[in-house]
C-alpha cells in the first residue's frame, strides 16, 4: 500500500540521493532543494510516496507564485522499481488540487524528450505540448514543454 504526505526538511537528504538515481544528467543539488523548500505551504508543496516499509519511493513538487497566474511542476519522480503502479498520477491530482486551492488557472511542466512514459502520462491527464526547449537538462538533452488548464 502506498502511503502519500507532505515532504518535510528532514526528508530532504533522500530525495537529493534519489535525485541522482532519477536525473543522473541534471539532478538538483541539496542547496536547490533547499532553496525550493522555503518556499513551503506558501507558495510550494512538496509531496513524498512511502512503501509499506515507510521508505520514501517517490516525490514530487509544484510552485504557484500568485492566483492567477500558472503552477510550476518542479520535479516528479519515482523509482524504477515502483513505476506503473499509479503513483505519477496520483502525484499530479495533488498537486493539481494544491494549485487550484492557490488559484492557479494552468500548469506547465518540463520532461525529457525522451521520457516516453512520463509524455504519455501527462498526455493522458490532459497536458497538450506548446514547446520544445534546447539543451534544458544540459547538452543536447531537450525537454518538452506541456500545459493543462485547471481554472
Amino acid at each position: 500500500m502506498i502511503i502519500y504526505r507532505d515532504a518535510t526538511a528532514l526528508d530532504l537528504p533522500v530525495l537529493t540521493s534519489m535525485e541522482k538515481q532519477l536525473f543522473a544528467d541534471a539532478p538538483w543539488s541539496i542547496g536547490q532543494f533547499k532553496e525550493e523548500f522555503k518556499g513551503v505551504p506558501r507558495t510550494h508543496f512538496f509531496i513524498v510516496a512511502l512503501n509499506s516499509d515507510n521508505e520514501i519511493i517517490g516525490y514530487a513538487a509544484v510552485m504557484a507564485p500568485a492566483p492567477g497566474v500558472e503552477a510550476d511542476v518542479l520535479t516528479v519522480g519515482v523509482l524504477p522499481e515502483h513505476r506503473k503502479a499509479g503513483i505519477g498520477e496520483a502525484f499530479m491530482e495533488r498537486l493539481e488540487n494544491w494549485a487550484i486551492a492557490k488559484e492557479s488557472n494552468a500548469m506547465m511542466l518540463e520532461v525529457g524528450v525522451d521520457n516516453a512514459a512520463a509524455i504519455a502520462l501527462y498526455q493522458s491527464l490532459g497536458y497538450s505540448t506548446v514547446s520544445t526547449r534546447k539543451d534544458y537538462y544540459g547538452a543536447g538533452l531537450d525537454a518538452l514543454v506541456m500545459r493543462k488548464e485547471i481554472s
